[in-house]
């Protein structure tokens, strides 16, 4: 009887224990989900420059006066840093293109017809996405990715 009871103890322990761990984990891949989709979401630009200012005024204990004033100098300077950003992309992207169809050719070529179909609509979407300098329309924050 004594036995008994101590196994119920022991069972019991154990129970609680592993629930605490599969909700330590639970909890632990809601937060990894939701900082994986801040940064894959469609603010991207936005985004990123938040993480890069959250990680100077981190990394260099700025100061409150100083977080005004670096946040400043950002927002000052985002328009300039948007547009050379765009200007590198557009001048790179026709090599970059020409690379991406280099590489989609190749893996075409080991896939079966039902393969290079899927893969031809994932690659299709992948391109609204991701536009680089391809002729066509180019996407932005709010239009629509089929």
């Amino acid at each position: 009887m004594v036995i008994s009871s101590k196994l119920k103890i022991y069972g019991m322990v154990l129970g609680i224990f592993v629930l605490g761990a599969g909700a330590g984990g639970a909890a632990g891949y809601a937060v990894a989900s939701k900082h994986v989709a801040e940064v894959l979401g469609d603010d991207r630009p936005e985004a990123h420059e938040k993480r890069r200012f959250e990680a100077l005024a981190k990394e260099l204990d700025l100061t409150r006066e100083q977080r005004k004033q670096v946040r400043g100098i950002m927002d000052r300077h985002r328009d300039a840093n948007r547009q050379a950003t765009k200007a590198v992309f557009e001048k790179c992207g026709d090599q970059l293109q020409a690379l991406r169809e280099r590489v989609d050719g190749e893996i075409r070529a080991v896939l079966d017809e039902q393969q290079q179909k899927r893969f031809g609509e994932l690659m299709e979407k992948r391109g609204k996405r991701f536009p680089l300098g391809a002729p066509g329309p180019r996407f932005r924050k709010g239009d629509r990715h089929d």
